[in-house]
Parts: C-alpha cells; sequence; structure tokens
C-alpha cells in the first residue's frame, strides 16, 4: 500500500514542473533573456540617437512582474559601458516575450570610437531570477561613434 502511494505521489510530481517544483518544497523563478537586438546604424555622430528593435522572454517556470530592457553602449577601446537607452517590459507569463524599440543616445561626452550595443534585460534588476547571468546580448555589429560635422 505504501509503494502505491507513493508511486502515486511520484507520477504527480512528473507531471508538470511547477508540480514538481512545489512537491520538493523550490519555487519557480521567472528568467529574463533578451532573444534578439537588431543591428544598429554603422555610424552616429555624437549627441545623436538611434533606435534598436529587441525581444525580452520569459524562460523561467514562473511570471515576471514588469520590469525594463536596458541598452548600453561599450567601448571597443576601454571596455567602459555606458547606459544609453531602456524600454518598459510588462508582465511576462513563463515562455512570453516582449517585442519592442528603443532610442539608444550617443551622448556628447562618449569618446570618438567603435562600441558595441548591449541589451539587458531587468536591467533594474527588480526581479529575481532563477540565473542573472543570462539576460544580456550584445548586438552582431558595432556603430563607430564620430564628432558631427562642422555646421555649414
Amino acid at each position: 500500500m505504501r509503494v502505491q502511494v507513493f508511486a502515486a505521489a511520484l507520477a504527480i510530481v512528473f507531471t508538470g514542473s511547477a508540480i514538481a517544483f512545489a512537491a520538493i518544497g523550490v519555487r519557480a523563478k521567472p528568467d529574463l533573456v533578451v532573444s534578439s537586438i537588431s543591428h544598429p546604424p554603422s555610424v552616429v555622430f555624437q549627441g545623436h540617437s538611434f533606435q534598436v528593435r529587441d525581444r525580452t522572454r520569459n524562460r523561467g517556470g514562473a511570471a515576471a512582474g514588469r520590469t525594463v530592457t536596458q541598452y548600453y553602449l561599450r567601448s571597443d577601446s576601454s571596455g567602459a559601458r555606458e547606459p544609453a537607452g531602456r524600454r518598459s517590459v510588462p508582465r511576462l507569463r513563463p515562455a512570453h516575450s516582449s517585442s519592442g524599440i528603443a532610442t539608444v543616445t550617443a551622448l556628447s561626452s562618449l569618446e570618438i570610437g567603435t562600441y558595441s550595443v548591449i541589451a539587458c534585460a531587468d536591467g533594474a534588476r527588480a526581479v529575481r531570477e532563477s540565473s542573472e547571468r543570462d539576460n544580456c546580448r550584445t548586438a552582431a555589429t558595432k556603430v563607430v561613434i564620430k564628432k558631427p560635422p562642422p555646421p555649414v
């Protein structure tokens, strides 16, 4: 009789991950990732902006509250990472995603040079996730920041 009860309990545990987590006392958590980011333009002038599209996805087993995807420009020469934009992301249920467009600004104070565009899910770190190490994605192409041309 005990073996049958134990076997039935195991069958319930393996029917779904949420049930499995509850049965062993572990709560499922969200896991936010940037699953895609568009290419930036090849050249941008200091003080000017451009638009980037991303898809932020919840790979975890629980819903994630509202958050932001934060954009950064990382210098190839110094490695410095400067905040450059953000977009709001609504509450995401497990396996759901949010696509959107954000404006990224190359501040006038940025050094001239080549930069990578990075998008990080949960940029404000407002959501406790199962993994905080997989939040960011770097665009496949880089952007060159140049001085703006003199006025005519």
